[in-house]
């Protein structure tokens, strides 16, 4: 199970971030440690709080979020999870679930369930974006509904290949997250799922979106 680590970066003189968990070309090395969230979410929350701080009072440190024991491409023992990414994925509607808004997200959503589209948002603009295509799935007949996907900054893994033409293949592996806005979404209703009186697989993890903590 993945420990994710809230760790403490000396912030570069000439550096505006663009958010709140925004990365530096520079990012030097780790200088402490705030603290090991189970979830990446909640490692999210502390560090932008963090840098909000750290922005509105000039503060010379920065906090990223990092997997602990992890292979990274810059620091030893460590995989860089933050800035994140966010895009839209489309999943299938699953059978005898109803939505109550436009934001709510099945408990049964899968991660492999549907196709990521590749442009990458910020997380405001992935809010409308799933408000406005769930809009019209709700008002018109389909089978698909989208969720937002977090994905982390640093690949899991990395190969790169190279065939007797001299032609170079590149695949990255990279953990995502399915994100459940907080505060005006749901999980729809379910009262009909032919499989209710089973377990969901619960994949999402909350994302605040209120405040200046989201990028």
């Amino acid at each position: 199970m993945s420990t994710y680590q809230v760790v403490l970066i000396d912030k570069p003189r000439d550096w505006t971030p663009r958010s709140s968990d925004d990365l530096p070309l520079e990012a030097g090395v780790p200088r402490g440690e705030l603290g090991e969230f189970p979830q990446l979410f909640a490692a999210f929350r502390h560090a932008a709080e963090y840098n909000e701080q750290s922005r509105s009072k000039n503060g010379t440190q920065w906090a990223v979020v990092v997997e602990k024991g992890a292979v990274g491409k810059i620091w030893q023992g460590m995989r860089i999870c933050t800035p994140l990414e966010y895009k839209i994925a489309a999943i299938w509607w699953p059978m005898g679930w109803e939505p109550d808004s436009p934001l709510d997200v099945p408990r049964c959503v899968c991660k492999a369930q549907g196709a990521i589209q590749e442009e990458v948002m910020t997380y405001r603009r992935a809010i409308a974006v799933m408000e406005a295509l769930n809009r019209q799935a709700m008002d018109g007949v389909g089978n698909m509904w989208y969720v937002i996907v977090a994905v982390e900054h640093e690949p899991i893994s990395r190969t790169i290949t190279y065939d007797p033409a001299g032609l170079q293949t590149s695949v990255e592996i990279r953990r995502i997250h399915v994100v459940q806005p907080v505060g005006s979404a749901g999980f729809g209703d379910c009262s009909h799922c032919p499989a209710r009186a089973m377990d969901c697989a619960w994949l999402t993890e909350s994302l605040n979106e209120s405040g200046s903590m989201c990028p």
